[in-house]
């Protein structure tokens, strides 16, 4: 307890560090899974990019689950989970789901 009766907590910048880059590497796998989904499906235009936005919801939620809603002491903030991942991973979701649309509908 601090001298004005907050508590403290202590945070290893290593580990923060460490669930950055494991967040990141779900967040490309699952972008990889859903742009081959996307693409098989046929998805085009606002249809890909909402379900974009709904897989990288549910990939950020299934990881909140998984801190059993502790995300401060494992992230800086949650918006290092959510916003971080999906800037990431979204350049591999478009590269799969063009090939995977191209392979399947174009081919």
């Amino acid at each position: 307890m601090s001298a004005d009766g907050k508590k403290l907590t202590f945070v290893d910048p290593e580990k923060v560090a460490n669930n950055a880059r494991v967040n990141d590497t779900v967040f490309q796998f699952l972008s990889i899974v859903s742009g081959i989904v996307c693409g098989i499906l046929g998805y085009t235009d606002l249809k890909g990019l909402g379900a974009f936005f709904v897989f990288n919801c549910v990939i950020g939620a299934a990881v909140c689950a998984k801190l059993k809603g502790d995300v401060k002491s494992h992230f800086p903030s949650w918006d290092k989970i959510f916003v971080a991942g999906a800037s990431a991973s979204a350049g591999t979701f478009i590269l799969f789901w063009t090939l995977f649309y191209n392979i399947c509908h174009l081919f």
